[in-house]
């Protein structure tokens, strides 16, 4: 009797494993059927059962029912849910069962199943970026390249998916996760991915970071992957124009000019670093840039600051001379830079005729030359400005 009672109690045990195992079962006619509901509810308690809880078979039943429940609007974590439960699906059948066997017995299984949720995933990622969901995204993203980097895949991989990269990229970006968005943007660029705007997002990225070193060596990188992008080219000038490293700057400056000779900035740009060095090839390629732009308003207004300027030290000149005819010549001298600045300066107010700077000083030369009416009038459109 006592051996009869054993072998019920053992039925039963056993009885009872299969009766939570056959919710998996149910489970996948359920799924079969469309009923979510019914499906979701076996599918649940089997997970729940420490009989069935450390089952592969279970979690990618799990999988498969929550991604249909992501499909049809009944969990917007659903298909999130179902990369965790293939991830425990892995894991549990790797370790094989309570005896350690019959390892990766459901290798193939995952692996046929993963392969069409790779596409449910990446959609999923894209319908939460266009919905502004960006964390839900960069993780459905990183799900993604997860999954293709898996050992199971190895053989037939055919390399990085370099958009899904640039899509991790782009939704880390938007989710101000400057960490992964440096990441994933280094990646595109090496595999030339995205173009002069993986870059310039990568160097907005150290900009928000206020990483400056990494600004300059992200942006020499890219004009050598990229040199035909006359953003990255810029970026760079103005970096180096930035960050007083002249030189450089000039550099640049130059090949930016040789592969785009028709560019007023660049000329513009040259002209303000060689001001500080040498006053006449900054008015050389100021008037370039006006050749090309003749409303080109920093142009305008430096040339006429030039001139302005070397009135005044003409002047400063002409007033420590004690001989009036000295006096005289060295005043004519100094009128003559003044009369060259004003035609800059009237042309540089009709570009910004509310330009404080150029009121000022157009102010100063109206009145300089006994130009009272246009003294008057301006003089008046600066109070008028002031009361507003």
């Amino acid at each position: 009797m006592k051996r009869l009672a054993l072998f019920v109690i053992a039925m039963m045990t056993v009885t009872a494993g299969f009766a939570q195992k056959g919710k998996v079962s149910a489970a996948d006619t359920y799924l079969s059927g469309n009923d979510l509901d019914a499906a979701k509810k076996a599918i649940d308690a089997a997970m729940e059962n420490e009989k069935s809880m450390n089952w592969p078979k279970t979690y990618i039943t799990a999988a498969k029912v929550y991604t249909e429940l992501y499909k049809n609007d009944k969990d917007d974590e659903g298909v999130m849910k179902a990369y965790d439960f293939y991830t425990k699906a892995i894991e549990l059948d790797k370790k094989g069962n309570a005896k350690g066997k019959q390892k990766n017995k459901y290798q193939k299984e995952i692996k046929f199943a993963l392969t069409f949720f790779k596409g449910d995933l990446t959609n999923a990622a894209i319908d939460a970026f266009n919905s502004d969901s960006y964390v839900p995204a960069l993780n459905a993203f990183e799900g993604v390249i997860n999954i293709s980097a898996m050992d199971m895949f190895k053989e037939e991989a055919a390399g990085v998916d370099t958009a899904i990269v640039y899509n991790c990229a782009l939704a880390a970006y938007n989710a101000e996760k400057w960490e992964a968005a440096e990441k994933y943007f280094d990646q595109s660029i090496d595999l030339k991915y995205g173009g002069g705007d993986a870059v310039l997002l990568l160097n907005q990225v150290y900009s928000n970071t206020e990483d400056s070193l990494k600004m300059g060596e992200n942006l020499k990188r890219g004009f050598e992957v990229y040199p035909d992008d006359e953003r990255i080219l810029t970026s760079l000038i103005q970096f180096y124009l930035s960050s007083k490293q002249n030189e450089a700057a000039l550099e640049y400056l130059n090949t930016a000019i040789e592969k785009d000779p028709e560019n007023s900035s660049f000329y513009y740009a040259r002209g303000v670093l060689y001001e500080s060095t040498d006053t006449e090839k900054a008015i050389e390629n100021y008037e370039k840039s006006l050749e090309i732009d003749g409303k080109l308003f920093n142009s305008l207004f430096n040339l006429g600051v030039i001139y302005y300027n070397k009135g005044v030290e003409q002047t400063n000149i002409a007033n420590e001379k004690t001989d009036y005819k000295d006096f005289e010549t060295a005043k004519k001298v100094a009128d003559g830079f003044f009369e060259q600045a004003l035609p800059y300066m009237e042309k540089a107010l009709e570009s910004e005729p509310t330009n404080a700077d150029v009121l000022e000083s157009l102010k100063g030369l109206y009145y300089r030359f006994e130009r009272m009416d246009k003294y008057n009038e301006i003089k008046a459109k600066i109070e008028s400005l002031g009361s507003n």
